[in-house]
């Protein structure tokens, strides 16, 4: 089964030429992850590449020198929540560089002791969360295998249940496996409560603080779309053990657009080992 990219020519350009001119735009002179920065997780955003994918590229480029043979992407759902988490089973996904193909080693690893076992694969096939990261991930690592995990169910449990499996599938494997985290953080505050909102979630992540992270979201203090995606990446990080985290870039719509009134806030972040 071929995954089509439904969102090409609107989140982002639908021809490879025109993504690589804006990368190239973006990471101009921009630095990389250092010798002893190995990439266990990275966040990024998934808003339009208009706003969000000069941040998400940044993110990317930082660790563009590091080599891994698949990527898990943790990710939202924005069309269906009835589900803890759901892992696509389509075995190609198109993007504007050409195919990527699913790992299907760590698809059934994770399918095997999945609570949800329904594909839900129109909700994978609508979901931008997930196909945003896909051209970046095409053109920084070409060979690169993914596995996408949609997240239904945003809760803790949720995210210790999916970061023991994550974890097994690292301990068990002798491939060089990293987490993407796609998540965008507050939605349509003006400018200056939207960077307070979000620096408490840099702040969590900075200190590996789930626990405190979901009760600021309870609470309303500060959000993001895929927290769950974020609560398990800290989860698996705590779990792994001797995991640092780094700022890559921290940005909002309304530095691109111009309208501080209602912006949304981007993040890219390195959680490494």
């Amino acid at each position: 089964m071929i995954r089509k990219a439904s969102h090409a020519g609107s989140f982002y350009p639908r021809f490879g030429e025109q993504i690589t001119r804006q990368i190239e735009a973006w990471t101009s002179g921009q630095t990389i992850a250092l010798a002893d920065e190995r990439c266990l997780g990275l966040i990024v955003p998934h808003a339009g590449y208009m706003y969000s994918g000069q941040c998400a590229a940044r993110g990317y480029h930082y660790i563009s020198e590091q080599e891994f043979d698949s990527f898990v992407i943790l990710h939202p759902s924005h069309h269906g929540i009835h589900f803890d988490y759901s892992v696509s089973a389509f075995e190609e996904y198109d993007t504007p560089y050409g195919k990527l193909q699913l790992d299907n080693d760590i698809y059934q690893k994770l399918t095997g002791s999945a609570r949800d076992k329904g594909f839900e694969l129109h909700l994978h096939e609508a979901e931008h969360s997930m196909e945003i990261q896909l051209p970046l991930i095409k053109y920084y690592f070409p060979e690169v295998k993914i596995c996408p995990v949609m997240i239904g169910r945003q809760y803790p449990e949720v995210a210790q249940h999916l970061a023991q499996q994550l974890q097994q599938v690292l301990l068990q494997s002798n491939k060089r496996i990293g987490i993407i985290v796609s998540t965008d953080l507050s939605h349509y505050y003006n400018s200056d409560k939207a960077e307070r909102m979000d620096s408490l979630i840099l702040k969590y992540i900075m200190g590996f603080d789930p626990d405190a992270l979901w009760q600021s979201i309870v609470s309303r203090r500060c959000e993001a779309c895929g927290i769950g995606g974020i609560m398990t990446l800290l989860v698996l990080a705590n779990a792994l053990g001797n995991a640092n985290a780094k700022i890559i870039n921290y940005t909002h719509s309304g530095k691109v657009s111009g309208d501080n009134q209602q912006v949304v806030g981007y993040l890219s972040a390195l959680i490494y080992r």
